[in-house]
């Protein structure tokens, strides 16, 4: 079984590339990746959880916080001092205690540059009023400080993002395929075979749902960065799903569900270990060629998880 990544935003699937600041869970290199993100010893020293700098899961705080029922509470707003004063959101937790969560009073740096979210709509800060309870998404501020960037006064705004952030993800994993990790091959002597693939976990369920339905996958080969061989619909390969099995309470980043595709012809990336794509009934969409892989080359320095 293998490790996948998984990232979430406001809170519901995302991709990395639409994720702010986030709270995770981190781990260390695993085997073979031992020169990604290297550390010199003196590093370690000062500080020694610096080793665990692959992240198994990603979120922003709202999905972290939310999905184990906490918000904050408004307790005000404070004018901060010191080098770089910045008008502060002083908030108190509601709920339980989570580890590694923020679990006392806190002060947010706040401004105008701050979405705040009401009745779906954008709103000014003014309407925070002391007393409500509500969500909010962080990033950096000066120092050690952190900053809202949103700030949902309302479950129905809130709502309204996750779904926006849905139909994104939906969007981008169509047109970019549902990833997956090879388990089995099978090669036929005649030529084609089978390929059984674990599909990776964090994705939105419909998607699950319409490459189960659909029974006729395509499948093209991908690298562990999971950009795909060039032009990915037209080099991949049309196949037939022949079994499909559902895993409950799966590993974190696994989806639980498991298909063996039965394939006409196999590609040099089908083997267990590596990672494919597969295409449900989604319209196919052209994509910009920085997301290729376009040669050997270009293959073989996305086989690892290296640094430009």
């Amino acid at each position: 079984m293998g490790w996948f990544g998984i990232t979430a935003r406001r809170p519901t699937s995302a991709t990395f590339r639409q994720g702010p600041t986030c709270t995770g869970g981190f781990c260390c290199r695993w085997r073979e990746e031992e020169k990604t993100i290297p550390l010199r010893e003196e590093q370690l020293k000062k500080n020694a959880t610096l080793r665990y700098n692959h992240a198994i899961l990603l979120e922003d705080d709202a999905s972290f916080y939310s999905r184990r029922g906490r918000s904050w509470k408004v307790l005000g707003f404070e004018q901060g001092a010191g080098p770089a004063p910045r008008l502060k959101l002083s908030v108190e937790p509601v709920g339980p205690e989570i580890e590694g969560g923020i679990n006392k009073s806190a002060l947010f740096d706040i401004d105008d540059a701050t979405r705040v979210w009401k009745n779906r709509q954008l709103v000014g800060k003014d309407k925070i009023e002391s007393g409500q309870e509500v969500q909010v998404n962080l990033t950096w501020g000066p120092f050690d400080s952190l900053a809202t960037t949103d700030v949902w006064l309302d479950n129905e705004s809130l709502a309204a993002c996750r779904e926006i952030q849905r139909q994104r993800h939906l969007r981008l994993i169509r047109s970019r395929f549902l990833p997956g990790w090879v388990d089995a091959v099978k090669n036929n002597d005649t030529g084609g075979g089978e390929v059984t693939v674990t599909l990776f976990g964090g994705m939105d369920p419909v998607l699950y749902k319409e490459i189960k339905q659909g029974k006729s996958p395509k499948v093209c080969d991908a690298a562990n960065t999971l950009r795909t061989w060039s032009y990915h619909q037209e080099y991949s390969v049309l196949g037939n799903t022949v079994d499909w099995n559902e895993t409950e309470n799966p590993p974190l980043g696994s989806s639980g569900f498991q298909l063996r595709v039965k394939l006409p012809q196999m590609l040099e990336g089908f083997r267990p270990g590596r990672i494919v794509r597969l295409k449900g009934p989604w319209t196919y969409v052209l994509l910009p060629s920085d997301e290729w892989l376009a040669s050997p080359e270009d293959f073989e320095l996305s086989s690892k998880l290296r640094l430009p």
